[in-house]
């Protein structure tokens, strides 16, 4: 809910800060003497008895007495029991209980340790062990965890190299876009990463696109799971959490050493990768193997400074080369859907026919080698003494262009205009000709760096014989993501005749044979496109911030734990590209001069070898033999050239900042069978956007005038930026929450939960920029006044846990959003009140508002399990599957009115898979599917000219269905060796393809996929 309050954020802060100031005080120690009442202090260590690994989590239960306590992350856990003799019992999934019985006397301290052992897990292999283990440690966390969340152990799914995004894609209520391992967009219970945010630790980090500003929300590159030791989807958000994330939160949980026993943890692990995608030998990306994997990690726990076991070290070092190499088909390639086709008017009674007028193919690599990603992780804790530890964590990542790489993308772009003559009467949807077409080959150098940096540190200190503890915490990260060189070079030939074949070929891929004109694969029929660019973008960003928590737990009758805190955070982007048009002055490409053949570096034939060879430039400003670029007189900027320069590199350089501070409180406790946490948190979020105010467009002397001299027309170009422009605004939120879990018996749990979240718009949303295109008389326009999502959330589910690792389970959720924001389109009206001085009557301005509500609603089933309890072989078998599914609904008023259709919001997900692990063998066959869905619609003309089916028609655009299918094959020599070997992508399916919808018919648009990836690997530990 939007806040009304009228509490004031800084005196609210206030308030807070007098309250852990207080909770301090009560825990100092008052230096009496223990009564006979006074409660005695029990405190421990539960690890797991085969590794020595600290269980965090584990809980330590009183019998006949309400009090119960979980493990801190080194597995240590503090009790306080009145007087008397005790039993206390020690749980863990996947472990056998462990009971000890102890007397206390008033004021006493005492200790009892526990090393809990596995039946399950003990006779197995290490590889196996590990992917048990990993399983339970999950379950355990699930169960006992206050709100609803998704856990999974990194050894859960193996390959320490994946990235991490791969292996999240196996939870619960996650679908993923990408492939080959390479994961992009990641939908959390069917909404995509913009009602998501990815934090590592609990700390949102700077991630950047590299062209423009950006939440960023979901950036997977940044981190390796070298150092990653779990995963968690937090699907219900307690107060102590941000409240921008209203479908999850994505928290990537690093590796602290106390986590496990004493002693030395080497592992290195060398592979190679190699991808099968089909295409024509013609096509310059090889994905050879070489050294592509080599991950080193090391962990040690040292006695220094008079201490045991007190400084511990976890680094990790990952160089990974995955498969680069994507392939782009369907017509969005040469033109949109809305402007992709030509419908003639049909005969009484007859269906319309589009007429298909463009379209083209792409492939993307790197010539003539893959470039690596670099991850380095290094995280150190010092217990000082018992109740205090100083940790410090940091994580860097680098995607830099790799020696004698040319990243790059090359597409062929056919289209064909959008009238009667253009096309063969009788021409079908499914069999056209066309005439008079143009063809343009791009070849593109394509350069996209990157280099991340995340530093948390702090202090945990406990007090009162470990019952409270204050943590404070400062966090930093930067990302600088850039394009150095994103270099574009055309050639063209005009007057080609085509026909298009789609009947019994795959929708993807039609027959396209050329039909009329010079042949379309000899270079002698181009010439080299006047116009060329070079461009370079970038849009570093930086988070910083702090927080203070402190937490107290009594015990009694009625234990319960009382938690609370302040955080500030902040977040600055500045996006800056430059773009440099040139226009060709080289030596004359016609059919005489032999075109541009001299220039031709590649003549492919792409798609699975279904078109071409297309004689393509050589990649522009490689040095390489033919680069046209070499010769720099080849090229000279017009004036046109320097007012493109100019007003497009000036055109959306922006800032944005906002600075969000917050504070909460929280309680926890137990009735019985009952668990109870509650608690509110309190936002206030300030923000600013920057660019530069926009001249009117009456101002006709600024527009582009090429036959001005230069400097005249430069000039011309300035004068469309006035001023450096600073707008923004200020909210605040009250974020609610109560999560219930009732046992409902040994193994079944039920849980309730409402809670409060939002998700922020976009930066680029919220600038005050006007981009504005005089041509087409339109203006897009950003909101600096748009005020994010609010959402009440709803979830109910009941869960069945089994003895032998695993669990059933089944739930509901709902969200009611208010402050809904979309794209709305308008005409600007006339007068001095237009909103532009009582310019740009009549034109077309889109921009995002508030407006309206939506509603969205799904159940989600979760299923998995290891058949530990069967006979012999069979025991070694395990499955999982969970399903997704989500209903949508808003209402808009008068702008849109009712609507069940939301934007990017899946209907249906699903993972599945079974696993066989035995003998130092697991094998994994996993599968994960998401639904087609809705992404937009765009309206357009069918075609100009007389015999043209008349009237505007919406295109719908959906994404289509998908399903990845990978198998991963882990074997183990002893505890030292493993064998890995993953094969992704077996379905070979798009990672994205688009559909229109439109007239009936369901056209391809656009689709893109990486086909099949093969990894094999050996894994080390010493």
């Amino acid at each position: 809910m939007n806040s009304a309050s009228t509490l004031g954020f800084p005196r609210a802060l206030r308030h807070f800060g007098v309250a852990i100031l207080t909770a301090l005080l009560a825990a100092l120690p008052s230096g009496q003497a223990a009564s006979p009442t006074t409660p005695a202090t029990v405190n421990g260590r539960v690890t797991d008895g085969a590794s020595g690994d600290a269980l965090s989590n584990a809980i330590i239960t009183v019998a006949g007495s309400p009090v119960s306590a979980a493990t801190d992350l080194d597995g240590t856990y503090t009790l306080q029991l009145p007087p008397g003799s005790y039993q206390l019992t020690a749980r863990y999934a996947g472990m056998d209980d462990m009971k000890q019985t102890i007397e206390v006397s008033a004021g006493q301290t005492a200790t009892r340790h526990f090393s809990l052992v596995s039946s399950v897990q003990k006779l197995d292999a290490y590889v196996v062990r590990a992917l048990r283990a990993g399983q339970a440690a999950a379950i355990h966390e699930e169960r006992h965890a206050p709100n609803v969340r998704t856990v999974a152990e990194i050894d859960t799914f193996g390959n320490p190299g994946a990235q991490a995004g791969e292996l999240l894609q196996r939870l619960a209520g996650i679908a993923v876009d990408g492939s080959g391992g390479q994961i992009g967009a990641v939908y959390v219970r069917g909404m995509t990463q913009d009602f998501s945010s990815l934090l590592v630790d609990g700390n949102q980090i700077a991630t950047s696109g590299g062209t423009s500003v950006t939440n960023g929300n979901v950036y997977f590159g940044q981190v390796s799971t070298g150092n990653i030791s779990s995963l968690e989807i937090i699907k219900a958000p307690t107060p102590e959490m941000d409240g921008n994330a209203i479908a999850g939160y994505l928290n990537m949980r690093t590796r602290r050493t106390f986590e496990r026993g004493s002693g030395r943890i080497v592992t290195f692990t060398a592979g190679t990768s190699w991808a099968n995608n089909h295409e024509d030998p013609t096509v310059p990306y090889r994905d050879r193997p070489e050294l592509d994997l080599a991950s080193l990690t090391y962990s040690e726990v040292f006695s220094l400074f008079g201490g045991k076991n007190n400084v511990g070290i976890a680094a990790s070092a990952t160089r990974n080369i995955g498969n680069g190499t994507i392939i782009e088909v369907g017509p969005r390639q040469a033109s949109a859907a809305q402007t992709g086709f030509f419908v003639p008017l049909p005969a009484a009674g007859e269906k319309p026919q589009p007429l298909a007028r463009a379209v083209g193919a792409g492939q993307w690599g790197s010539v003539p080698k893959q470039s690596g990603d670099l991850n380095l992780g290094f995280n150190a804790d010092w217990k000082v003494t018992d109740s205090t530890v100083l940790y410090m964590k940091t994580t860097y990542s680098r995607v830099k262009r790799r020696s004698g790489s040319s990243p790059s993308y090359f597409r062929w772009k056919l289209t064909t205009g959008a009238t009667a003559a253009n096309f063969l009467p009788g021409s079908t949807y499914d069999l056209l000709e066309a005439r008079n077409g143009t063809l343009d080959l791009e070849s593109v150098l394509y350069i996209r760096e990157s280099e991340g940096t995340a530093v948390s540190g702090g202090l945990e200190q406990k007090f009162m014989a470990g019952t409270a503890k204050l943590t404070a915490e400062a966090s930093f990260s930067r990302n600088r993501t850039m394009y150095p060189e994103l270099n574009q070079l055309f050639a063209r030939m005009t007057g080609v005749g085509w026909q298009l074949d789609r009947r019994g070929r795959d929708p993807w891929v039609p027959l396209v044979r050329q039909t009329a004109g010079a042949d379309w694969s000899d270079p002698a029929s181009y010439t080299v496109r006047a116009d060329s660019q070079l461009i370079s973008y970038s849009a570093p960003a930086m988070r910083w911030g702090g927080r203070t928590d402190f937490e107290k737990n009594f015990f009694g009758a009625h234990p319960f734990t009382f938690k609370t805190g302040i955080k500030q955070s902040n977040f600055y982007q500045k996006a800056n590209r430059d773009l440099y048009y040139y226009t060709y002055a080289g030596p004359a490409t016609t059919p005489a001069t032999g075109g541009t053949k001299p220039w031709v570096g590649y003549n492919m034939k792409m798609t699975y070898g279904a078109y071409g060879p297309f004689p393509f430039l050589q990649l522009p400003r490689t040095g390489m033999a033919g680069d046209v670029w070499a010769d720099r007189n080849n090229w000279r900027q017009t004036s046109s050239d320097v007012w493109n320069t100019i007003y497009n590199s000036t055109l959306n350089d922006v800032e944005f900042t906002d600075r969000v501070t917050a504070g909460y409180v929280q309680a926890n406790s137990k009735f019985g069978p009952l668990r109870v946490m509650t608690g509110i948190r309190l936002e206030e979020t300030k923000t600013s956007g920057s660019s530069y105010t926009r001249a009117a467009v009456s101002a006709a002397t600024n527009t582009n005038l090429g036959t001005l001299p230069v400097e005249q027309n430069a000039a011309r170009a300035r004068a469309n930026f006035l001023e450096w422009d600073t707008q923004g605004t200020k909210y605040r939120n009250t974020f609610p929450g109560i999560h219930l879990a009732y046992s409902l018996g040994t193994n079944w749990q039920a849980r309730a939960s409402y809670n409060v979240s939002i998700t922020r718009p976009s930066p680029a949303n919220l600038l005050p920029n006007m981009v504005v295109n005089e041509e087409a008389q339109t203006i897009s326009a950003g909101n600096p006044a748009l005020k994010p999502y609010t959402s009440d959330n709803f979830d109910v589910s009941v869960a069945r846990y089994f003895s032998g690792i695993g669990q059933i389970s089944a739930g509901a959720f709902l969200k009611e959003i208010t402050n809904y924001f979309r794209s709305f389109r308008d005409t600007v009206p006339a007068g001095a009140n237009n909103g532009f001085n009582g310019e740009y009557e009549g034109w077309t301005i889109t921009q995002n508002r508030n407006v309206g509500s939506a509603r969205i609603r799904g159940i989600e089933l979760n299923y998995q399990q290891q058949y530990t309890f069967l006979p012999g072989f069979w025991r070694g078998f395990g499955s999982f599957a969970n399903y997704t599914f989500i209903e949508t609904w808003g209402d808009f008023g008068s702008l849109v009115g009712y609507t069940s259709k939301l934007p990017n919001l899946t209907p249906h997900s699903w993972n599945g898979g079974i696993t066989y692990a035995a003998g130092g063998l697991a094998v994994r066959l996993l599968a994960n599917y998401r639904s087609e869905f809705y992404r937009s619609t765009a309206t357009g003309t069918l075609g100009s000219g007389a015999g043209v089916l008349p009237g505007t028609y919406n295109f719908e655009v959906y994404q289509h269905s998908r399903t990845l299918v990978d198998l991963k094959i882990q074997y183990s020599f002893g505890k030292r060796y493993i064998l890995l070997f993953d094969v992704y992508n077996l379905t070979r399916d798009y990672g994205a393809n688009d559909f229109a919808h439109f007239l009936g018919y369901e056209v391809p648009s656009y689709a893109s996929g990486a086909g099949t990836s093969y990894k094999l690997g050996l894994t080390t530990r010493f």
